[in-house]
């Protein structure tokens, strides 16, 4: 039996708020638990080896024993690709920033690969609530989605667009995704403008901390040694694009400052260090020198992460540096 509508959020928090404040069905929801801004990212060939890619990647992410597994999560969307294709109107609720844009351009993704009619796809598009801009649909309280925009169909070229998007995105040089951010758009203003957040992934050609990192790196500085503390401020920040990361990403990346196999780490870690309440964090020198803009973390110590489908790694020469905008190879 068809559904009449299926709506598509992300995270459980954003999930609960949109049943309460516009009265869906919880059996018409399905919920993406994955931010897909952090790791890496592929183009879609197989269901089953995204899932394992990116299930690895969240297991990893969250440093516990237990094996992340996408069909655990209630009402989960990657496990229930059946309820999609039965959907008689399927609508996708986002806000503006990085992790929900991308989205966008994966449910895109995602049905295509399902073989399913894109007439019947349609998106709730929040921009701002008062003065405030609605990066992410989690930060909204149930009457703000009974007052939500009015869903959006796009048309031929919003959905062309969204394509060379994803194959910047996911491919393995950065090449394409500058392309397409340098060309004037007008179907998917907002997605054009968050994905310039994943130029802020990369290493800044100065500190060789991407802009996540740095923060991490001024708060202990400023407010440390509670790294709960540090990363509260952190997700505070306001920064100067649209992106939202959750305490999980942060507590690794500050992890990875203070790494004792490192050559020069930046920070060292103490306490209970496999929880973010039980860590302390105080800057090493290194750590000052690199806020003082005197040295660069990866010379130091090479790097070996991803930002979409760019695997970027010392080892092999594989490395591209944010600077003054645009990305620069080492």
């Amino acid at each position: 039996m068809a559904q009449t509508e299926i709506h598509i959020i992300q995270g459980p928090s954003a999930a609960a708020c949109l049943r309460q404040g516009a009265g869906v069905d919880p059996e018409s929801l399905l919920i993406n638990y994955d931010i897909l801004s952090c790791g890496p990212l592929r183009p879609l060939g197989s269901l089953d080896d995204w899932k394992r890619l990116r299930q690895d990647y969240l297991t990893w992410l969250s440093g516990d024993a237990q094996t992340f597994t996408f069909s655990d999560q209630d009402r989960d969307l990657l496990s229930n690709p059946e309820v999609l294709q039965r959907a008689r109107q399927i609508t996708l609720w986002i806000g503006t920033g990085l992790a929900e844009q991308l989205l966008l351009l994966w449910v895109i993704e995602f049905l295509k690969y399902l073989a399913t009619d894109l007439a019947k796809f349609r998106v709730v598009q929040f921009n701002r609530q008062g003065n405030a801009e609605t990066v992410g649909l989690g930060v909204l309280d149930p009457s703000q989605f009974g007052q939500h925009p009015d869903p959006l169909t796009l048309d031929d070229i919003a959905v062309r667009e969204a394509a060379t998007a994803w194959v910047g995105v996911t491919a393995p040089e950065p090449a394409a995704l500058l392309t397409f951010l340098a060309a004037e758009r007008q179907s998917l203003p907002l997605l054009q403008r968050s994905l310039v957040g994943l130029l802020h992934r990369y290493p800044d050609s100065t500190s060789g901390l991407n802009a996540w990192e740095y923060q991490l790196l001024r708060y202990t500085q400023d407010v440390g040694p509670k790294a709960i503390r540090v990363i509260g401020h952190t997700m505070a920040h306001d920064m100067d694009f649209p992106d939202w990361v959750g305490d999980d990403y942060l507590f690794q990346r500050l992890r990875r400052l203070g790494d004792p196999m490192l050559n020069r780490p930046l920070v060292t870690l103490a306490g209970d260090t496999n929880t973010m309440r039980g860590t302390e964090v105080h800057l090493t020198q290194e750590g000052v020198d690199v806020l003082a803009g005197k040295a660069n973390f990866v010379v130091w110590n090479g790097i070996d992460d991803w930002v979409g489908g760019v695997h970027l790694n010392s080892q092999t020469d594989h490395v591209w540096f944010h600077n003054d905008g645009t990305l620069v190879r080492r």
